[in-house]
């Protein structure tokens, strides 16, 4: 229970959803939760630790945009 409080007082960075299910971010001190939240209930059923910035953002980052045709 100690660290579910601890992760709800971290800074919520982002939010995603996939399919019915919703993720967020955190920022707790020096690394990063991303909780899975239950959409039916309204709570967290999962919690995954994630050491590193880039790692913990690139699911909340738009799709690059590739252009595969020549302007020439």
């Amino acid at each position: 229970m100690s660290k579910i409080k601890a992760i709800w007082r971290g800074k919520l960075i982002a939010e995603r959803k996939e399919d019915q299910i919703t993720y967020r971010l955190f920022k707790v001190d020096a690394f990063f939760v991303e909780a899975k939240i239950n959409p039916l209930l309204g709570f967290a059923r999962d919690f995954r630790p994630i050491e590193d910035e880039q790692n913990a953002m690139r699911p909340y980052l738009p799709e690059p945009v590739s252009l595969n045709y020549s302007l020439f």
